[in-house]
């Protein structure tokens, strides 16, 4: 994982959940920063904001050239009840992912499996380190390690952020769970062993969970506590939401709810309408600006123009780090979108197919591969009966909204999208028929071969 200014708070996270549920007692010790670096592959300033604010946060206590040791004071009661607090506001979405997890991960999984080219011992361990500091349940780290042969970094920010939410990653303090101590290395064994020993660690967890939130949701009078759903952030480098607003702004102007030539509603009208201040809107209209979607007229106002730019548009960082993620969205899709795709159109009503055929039927004539890929998204992210798939797909569609960058340097040097008659044709045909693994498996060729034209026009080689 790259270094960047929203991961200590993971980090901090990571530690403050670990005391609080007395993993860490009073006493004890802290891995020393060099560790801690090293574990996490961050880098020292990072990792010393986290310990700066667990212990302004009454944590942890450090000493110049000591590491840290815990401070914080608690019974198996006040552990239990902080468990409870955490836990309970959470419990939908813990049963909502033993489906997410397998429509999401386990396609992952299979290719990824197949990327390794030899055995267990000669590439899991090599120049690896996984994000857990001590101990690693053994079918954990093989995920970790089987999602890394995707170079994909915005994929790993996923899984993590799960796990996160699950507090997958904070062992009990004494478990027989099989585990590795840092460094050690992963077994020679069966690959398709260890997929359903990760299984059946996973289950055994969300049961024991499931039944202690069923106890302790009564026991500390948690029984309507507000649901905390399970919430992906996307951009980990700077601000999300003048980025989140540009690519809602891009999408509106595709589909001509600000057709070209038309101007957007003022300034104060544009906060008021997105719920943003004045502040953000005029960010975001730099960052429409730069793309050559708008221009702004002194006294007149934000006119949309959707005008050519050239490759050295990609010499701007921050829509290099957009491009990016849009390539690492498309790869995340290409293998999840078979499985949730099926899942929804089983899942929905026939009057909601019915609407989506109709949705489909409104592309004809259009030439944008980002409008036929957002039809899909938005479908699956109102309707799929996963709330951590909608909020997934949802962020995913988002980032599918900046392969208007593309499209725009296409323009500029007079390539254009092709035609999707056939592809139009072949969709109506299957949801007439209710054929949804035929109509879900040609979702997935569309966007796999999205992804390869992307990569073809766009690397992002590490130099």
């Amino acid at each position: 994982m790259k270094k960047n200014s929203g991961l200590n708070e993971l980090i901090y996270e990571y530690y403050e959940s670990r005391i609080l549920f007395g993993v860490y007692r009073y006493g004890e010790q802290l891995l020393s920063v060099p560790k801690i670096c090293a574990s996490f592959r961050l880098g020292r300033n990072t990792i010393q904001m986290a310990l700066d604010k667990l212990e302004k946060n009454g944590y942890i206590e450090s000493e110049e050239r000591k590491v840290a040791r815990v401070v914080y004071q608690g019974t198996e009661e006040t552990f239990r009840e902080n468990a409870a607090k955490y836990f309970v506001p959470r419990k939908e979405g813990i049963l909502d992912f033993e489906y997410a997890g397998e429509l999401l991960f386990f396609p992952m999984w299979k290719i990824g499996v197949h990327n390794l080219e030899t055995d267990i011992r000669g590439n899991l361990n090599e120049n690896h380190d996984t994000v857990m500091d001590q101990t690693v349940p053994i079918p954990v780290k093989l995920y970790f390690e089987v999602l890394r042969t995707f170079h994909n970094d915005l994929l790993l920010n996923l899984y993590w952020q799960c796990l996160r939410y699950l507090n997958f990653l904070y062992p009990k303090r004494d478990t027989d769970i099989p585990v590795l101590a840092a460094g050690e290395t992963l077994p020679e064994t069966n690959m398709q062993g260890l997929k359903s020993e990760f299984d059946d660690y996973f289950d055994s967890i969300q049961n024991e969970v499931l039944e202690f939130i069923a106890h302790a949701g009564e026991a500390y009078h948690l029984e309507n506590v507000r649901q905390i759903p399970f919430s992906w952030t996307i951009y980990r480098r700077r601000p999300q939401v003048r980025y989140t607003l540009a690519s809602v702004i891009i999408r509106e102007i595709l589909w001509e709810r600000y057709p070209v030539g038309s101007y957007l509603p003022s300034l104060p009208k544009m906060a008021e309408q997105y719920q943003v201040s004045l502040s953000t809107v005029r960010r975001t209209l730099d960052v429409l600006h730069s793309l050559g979607v708008t221009r702004t007229y002194m006294g007149i106002g934000t006119k949309v123009c959707l005008e050519p730019v050239g490759m050295e548009v990609m010499k701007i960082s921050e829509i290099r780090e957009n491009m990016r993620l849009h390539g690492e969205g498309m790869q995340i899709l290409a293998m999840t979108v078979r499985s949730v795709t099926l899942f929804t159109m089983e899942s929905v009503t026939k009057r909601k197919r019915e609407e989506f055929l109709r949705s489909i039927t409104k592309l004809r004539g259009k030439t944008s591969s980002i409008l036929f890929i957002d039809v899909l998204l938005s479908f699956i992210s109102a309707e799929c009966p996963s709330a951590i798939i909608r909020e997934c797909y949802d962020k995913l569609r988002e980032l599918n909204t900046w392969g208007y960058i593309l499209s725009a340097v296409l323009m500029g040097t007079g390539q254009l999208d092709a035609d999707y008659t056939g592809f139009i044709d072949r969709q109506e045909k299957d949801l007439r028929t209710d054929d949804f693994d035929a109509f879900a498996e040609q979702w997935q060729i569309f966007i796999e071969n999205r992804m390869k034209f992307f990569y073809s026009k766009f690397s992002f080689r590490e130099e």
